[in-house]
């Protein structure tokens, strides 16, 4: 994380709400107060990347656990050729991980 933006001490009551509300209620960043000054900490742009590819990846590891349920009863009933398209089809989310 890294700090998006600063108020600086004194302020007042009004600008610290200000504050909060522009940047925590409208943009998302954590607040943190200190001795000298409130911040709003963001993510940075690698961050979001990777949370961005981290929930992808779970997405597709969602999908996969979710057909994987559906071949059953083909496993089950020998439907070799549904087996097989569940197969690729997982197989394709596989290679689309990021």
């Amino acid at each position: 994380m890294e700090i998006k933006n600063i108020l600086n001490k004194p302020y007042t009551e009004r600008q610290r709400m200000d504050f909060i509300v522009t940047n925590n209620h409208r943009q998302g960043y954590e607040i943190r107060e200190t001795s000298s000054a409130l911040e709003a900490w963001g993510y940075t742009a690698e961050e979001i990347t990777e949370q961005e590819k981290q929930q992808h990846n779970l997405e597709i590891d969602n999908k996969i656990a979710e057909l994987e349920l559906l071949a059953i009863s083909d496993i089950r009933e020998g439907n070799k050729e549904n087996i097989q398209v569940y197969t690729d089809v997982i197989n394709s989310l596989k290679n689309s991980k990021l």
